[in-house]
């Protein structure tokens, strides 16, 4: 009987309901959804859960030090506000299977990451991964030609740097100190101010177009959160991202089907 470590199973299980989300989230703006509006709902709706998480933390807000503050900011300000808003945008201006499958070089940006800020160590397996990863990425981006990225490409990659720094390297440290409740709650509620500006500068706030398809939205990327920071505190941030590469597949056998998608 093969033995699966708790890292895998929580991580695996972010990895599937983030392949839901994404699916979903190109279906609402399929629909006619605003990129800025819909981040803006999905923290809105998503704040609740977080202030019930947070009362029930081990940790009291006020134990936390001034450390410990810049770092739950950082992720706060880097995934909260910039991935929400990036992912929308790549979504919306790109599909899903390329989307899911150019994310993936969020592997080579973590691995970058994780040498210089946790010391995690660079192997011969890794250097192979992220040639094979950059190779890739040209592949999906150039069609084996010229290298042209669409503004859906520009979105997704500045997402994976983001994503690598903030909710891998910075959510690891804030996990490791403070524990993945304190972590993912209160870096969320941070995090709902910048985007409802965001979503007022850009004159973006509307109803929904569709609430049942936002609602289920929510509880998905609910889901996703919890799994990954309870991914973090059990494995390494190198290990919970190549997890994640499940997500593509997964997203493709979705897309294909029901979007209408194609692999080239």
């Amino acid at each position: 009987m093969i033995k699966v470590s708790q890292g895998f199973k929580y991580t695996f299980l972010a990895a599937f309901c983030w392949a839901i989300s994404i699916i979903l989230t190109k279906f609402i703006f399929n629909l006619g959804e605003d990129a800025y509006n819909l981040s803006f709902w999905g923290s809105l709706l998503a704040l609740p859960y977080w202030f019930i998480a947070l009362k029930r933390g081990k940790i009291k807000p006020k134990s936390v030090n001034a450390k410990d503050w810049l770092i739950l900011i950082g992720i706060a300000f880097i995934s909260t506000v910039g991935t929400s808003v990036t992912e929308n945008l790549a979504i919306k201006h790109g599909s899903a299977v390329n989307f899911s499958f150019l994310f993936r070089t969020v592997i080579l940006f973590t691995m970058i990451f994780a040498y210089f800020f946790l010391g995690e160590k660079l192997t011969l397996k890794k250097f192979i991964l992220a040639g094979l990863i950059i190779s890739g990425a040209y592949l999906l981006t150039s069609n084996g030609q010229k290298l042209v990225l669409t503004k859906g490409d520009i979105f997704t990659l500045t997402e994976a740097a983001l994503v690598a720094f903030g909710n891998n390297i910075l959510g690891k440290i804030a996990t490791s100190r403070l524990g993945p409740t304190i972590s993912a709650s209160t870096t969320m509620i941070m995090g709902f101010i910048p985007l409802a500006l965001i979503a007022m500068f850009n004159r973006s706030l509307a109803w929904p177009v569709s609430w049942p398809l936002l609602m289920v939205m929510v509880g998905i990327n609910l889901l996703i959160t919890v799994f990954r920071y309870r991914g973090l505190q059990q494995a390494s941030a190198t290990f919970v991202t190549m997890v994640f590469s499940f997500t593509p597949v997964m997203v493709a056998f979705m897309a294909i089907p029901l979007l209408k998608e194609s692999l080239s």
